[in-house]
């Protein structure tokens, strides 16, 4: 029997500071044998950090770690592994050239006692593992062809590979499907029996409750506080994170008009949407909402000119967006903060400033030289409307919160005069605190009459920011629901609906 009360890991006094910020302060957790611990707390709490910490990215400045009951000092990756410790990383660490097999045992190749690969050997474990996170698949093909969120599980497999003590588990559920989260809470509750720990790093709150034993919270890299998950609750949670009660997570003062500022019709990609006609009204917020793979990314990108169009076109206020060209949709009056904004929106290396002002560069340019100045007195004025937590506008945006990044995408948008703003996934990977604020940033540009298009995988938060709600499934709309009619059942109805069989209900 695991005892429960037997601590397994143990975080006394640990501080770590970069240049200009002091990311951890003197914090503390303690996780016991076979606990599922949640470790909560914005963007910039600390989290990421300690996390990089154990797995021996980052070296501690001060503090001590015990482990298994003894004291530890983390220097490696490697020593890391060895302890028994591994790090489910949000972005994972995979070789999509490698097969699953390979990856699922890429530190550590079954061998022969010539020394050669077992190969035999590793498939076969390696399907066994497979089995046990619910993965039917052939561990012999490249992981690149796999889905995102079966990546997600190959990456819990060769954790569980590894016969880990204590699993560290980033934002897991990010790209796993209702189905698929399921399944990942009965390998947890699987691993809790054997008596491994899972030290457990969300946002989502509901998972924190339904999956946890206890929650620990960081706030500003300091220690706040741990509660027993069944002592508490989801308020009393984000309470400990923000420092103070959130009592409107979706603030809603704008008022939509009839009149019609962007018109989508019959587009079609060769992959994904087949047909998607619909109207974006001055002033209001449409949201979009879908299964995993129900063409809301690629509507925005398509619309946006990003992805190819096979037929169909799009309007701003009656004039032709051209097809395929995103210089034509930011002429016309349309920004886009894309899903993956590590990716696809911020430039890493570039300051906060820069980042902001690069779609209107031109109007800072005095032939070759950039008018800095002018770029500044610009930029400030909108960090201080989207209050942008940043030491400086020229510290570098990959400093800056995951929050805070998104607040510069949409700044980055607002110095043109923008009629139409869409946003894809506008909260994925961000704090409950910096999604409040980013929820009253869309209020805000709704009732300034920005047309307003929100894809987002979010049930409470497409409820709560939407006019009307379009419902897609396999690339077709399915539905479109007024605020007033929407309800989760009916929402979650709509976007399983066959979209070859059902026809098109419009309120």
């Amino acid at each position: 029997m695991v005892k429960t009360d037997e601590m397994l890991f143990e975080v006394k006094n640990l501080s770590k500071e970069f240049p200009g910020v002091k990311a951890l302060d003197d914090v503390r957790l303690e996780i016991k044998r076979g606990e599922v611990h949640a470790l909560c707390g914005e963007n910039g709490a600390g989290k990421s950090t300690l996390i990089k910490i154990l797995a021996g990215i980052y070296n501690k400045d001060a503090g001590t770690l015990r482990f298994d009951g003894h004291e530890i000092d983390i220097t490696t990756a490697r020593q890391s592994l060895d302890l028994g410790i591994k790090v489910v990383f949000q972005e994972l660490a995979l070789l999509p050239e490698m097969s699953v097999a390979e990856n699922v045992f890429l530190e550590s190749f079954p061998q022969k006692k010539s020394g050669a690969i077992d190969w035999k050997k590793m498939n076969k474990d390696a399907e066994n593992l497979l089995e046990r996170v619910g993965l039917t698949i052939n561990p012999t093909v490249k992981l690149g062809s796999l889905t995102v969120s079966q990546q997600q599980m190959v990456e819990i497999a060769r954790a569980i590979s590894h016969q880990s003590k204590l699993i560290i588990m980033d934002e897991p559920t990010s790209a796993l499907t209702p189905n698929e989260i399921a399944f990942l809470f009965k390998v947890i509750k699987s691993l809790k029996v054997e008596g491994v720990s899972v030290l457990y790093v969300s946002h989502k709150l509901e998972e924190v409750m339904e999956i946890c034993d206890r929650v620990t919270t960081y706030r500003d890299g300091k220690y706040v506080v741990t509660r027993n998950v069944t002592e508490t609750s989801m308020d009393e949670i984000v309470k400990d994170m923000v420092g103070r009660e959130i009592d409107h997570l979706f603030p809603y003062t704008h008022t939509p008009t009839d009149k019609t500022v962007m018109k989508v019709e019959n587009l079609s990609t060769q992959d994904k949407l087949k047909k998607v006609s619909f109207e974006l009204r001055k002033g209001e917020v449409l949201g979009v909402f879908g299964l995993l793979g129900a063409g809301r990314t690629e509507l925005a990108k398509a619309v946006f000119g990003y992805d190819k169009v096979i037929s169909g076109e799009v309007f701003v206020n009656g004039k032709r967006v051209r097809s395929g060209d995103t210089s034509s949709a930011v002429r016309a009056g349309m920004g886009l903060v894309t899903e993956d904004r590590k990716e696809e929106g911020i430039l890493h290396e570039m300051s906060v400033a820069e980042n902001m002002t690069l779609p209107t560069i031109s109007d800072y340019q005095k032939g070759f030289i950039i008018d800095t100045a002018k770029e500044r007195v610009e930029s400030k004025k909108l960090v201080d409307r989207f209050s942008v937590k940043t030491p400086s506008l020229g510290h570098k945006v990959m400093f800056l919160s995951g929050g805070n990044q998104q607040k510069v995408l949409l700044a980055r948008w607002m110095m043109k005069n923008i009629e139409v703003m869409i946003l894809d996934e506008p909260t994925r990977g961000i704090d409950v605190g910096a999604k409040s604020e980013i929820h009253g940033l869309i209020d805000e540009l709704a009732s300034e009459g920005v047309a307003v298009l929100v894809m987002t995988s979010e049930m409470p938060e497409i409820l709560g920011v939407s006019d009307r709600i379009m419902v897609m499934n396999n690339g077709m709309i399915t539905e479109i629901i007024d605020r007033k009619d929407a309800t989760p059942e009916k929402v979650l109805t709509a976007a399983i609906k066959d979209p070859a069989k059902e026809s098109l209900s419009e309120k």
